[in-house]
């Protein structure tokens, strides 16, 4: 269940197992000039698994799309036994396509964040891939955990920071609107400068010391270009000059320090730096802010952050490296975005550890009456019952689907949702 069956370079598309990794199928798709978005879990997670559940965001989400929209043909094994095999593939046509002829069965399959297990299994699975413009290979230097890569030709590593949110939110709209991004994300997601740049606390503790700018501003984004010719990255750049002058847009000077920028830029291209740097601060991070929804919504939500965990630092319930700690990505071409502002604390210190949870609660109800949009805390049983009856009732049409489906409850339903109200 560990191979990579199929790759269809003329219309792009890959066939896996389940124990296929990101990492594997983006370095064989590379070698044929294409390229698969890598979930901002890391690459080491299953391909297949982060394809038909979970939202799938990602760096590259702003030209590659993110899991469920990149997802084909799947061979799917139901709570009953029967196997189930969906789009062209039900018909023996192949697995470019995940639905019809005839009434598709994706958003029952997979919806906006699947159902982790509590609808059966899937075996086999096809996903979209998209062009790359870089090396067939990329060239890894160093050792872990200092690994780095050079930005190669005709792609450019940028960051930028604007006024307000809004004027950053405007701009967010012009580069989805001009198609211009190959990728893009919030700077200072948690714990990005630290490991990013350093290989322990201590290391970046010395560091941070030297290094003021490190502290990258509240309002700013890290940008990569990829254009398939010199002219083609002239126009980027141009384009991208007259947006952040019509928004307000600052650049910044980090953006040409080698390490930062080879480092970042690896992590953008591949996720190879998330576990560490979501969990080496302090052993653990959670959301209390967080949303799916428009680019407006996003910068919303990440504008209230700083004010919202003021009064949790003022208590010593959370971990400080002198980061702001939100991340966030635009999805094709800015027509949807995420944000989740992700803070260290402690799970071995009760005193974080229950600070944490208050804010988590506190972070949710803010959501709700804002509204912000659940993300992630709209998924399992809790969150459906939770968010379902603000939001047409979802939770109600999941229980019938939960039924139908899985009439002799196979399937664990914990991450999904249990099929009655008791």
């Amino acid at each position: 269940m560990n191979r990579i069956l199929d790759f269809d370079d003329k219309n792009m598309y890959v066939v896996v197992e389940p124990y296929v990794s990101f990492a594997q199928v983006q370095a064989e798709a590379q070698k044929r000039g294409l390229n698969c978005h890598v979930i901002a879990a890391g690459c080491q997670p299953s391909f297949l698994a982060r394809m038909t559940s979970v939202q799938g965001t990602n760096t590259q989400a702003i030209s590659h799309g993110w899991s469920g929209r990149n997802l084909l043909g799947v061979e799917w094994v139901l709570p009953t036994g029967d196997i189930l095999r969906l789009g062209a593939l039900g018909s023996g046509a192949g697995w470019f396509s995940g639905d019809g002829p005839g009434p598709s069965l994706r958003g029952i399959m997979r919806g906006s964040a699947g159902a982790s297990g509590g609808l059966g299994v899937f075996t086999k699975c096809a996903a979209h891939l998209h062009p790359w413009p870089g090396p067939s290979e990329m060239e890894i230097k160093g050792i872990s955990p200092y690994y780095e890569t050079v930005v190669p030709p005709l792609f450019k590593y940028l960051m930028y920071e604007w006024p307000t949110w809004e004027e950053c939110a405007d701009a967010l709209y012009k580069i989805g609107e001009a198609g211009i991004a190959f990728a893009m994300h919030k700077t200072a997601g948690p714990g990005t400068h630290g490991a990013t740049i350093s290989g322990s606390n201590n290391e970046f503790y010395e560091q941070y010391q030297k290094h003021p700018e490190w502290q990258l501003p509240w309002v700013s984004y890290a940008i990569v270009l990829a254009g398939n010719s010199e002219q083609e990255q002239e126009y980027q750049l141009k384009v991208l000059e007259r947006i952040m002058g019509e928004t307000g847009g600052k650049y910044l000077p980090l953006s040409d320090d080698p390490t930062w920028r080879n480092r970042d830029y690896l992590n953008m291209i591949r996720m190879c730096f998330v576990p560490r740097t979501a969990f080496r601060c302090t052993g653990a991070f959670a959301c209390p802010l967080q949303g799916m929804e428009s680019i407006q919504h996003t910068t919303f939500g990440l504008s209230l952050d700083k004010e919202f965990r003021r009064k949790y630092d003022a208590r010593d319930v959370l971990g400080d490296d002198g980061t702001n700690n939100m991340w966030g990505v635009p999805f094709e071409g800015g027509h949807w975005s995420i944000f989740e502002c992700g803070h260290f604390y402690d799970p071995a210190d009760k005193h974080s550890f229950k600070g944490m949870e208050e804010m988590m609660q506190e972070g949710k109800e803010i959501g709700i009456k804002t509204p912000l949009g659940p993300f992630l805390l709209g998924t399992g049983d809790e969150g459906a019952r939770e968010y379902g009856p603000l939001r047409y009732n979802f939770h109600k049409w999941m229980q019938k689907v939960k039924k139908t489906f899985d009439p002799n409850l196979a399937s664990d339903p914990s991450n999904y949702i249990w099929p009655d109200d008791k």
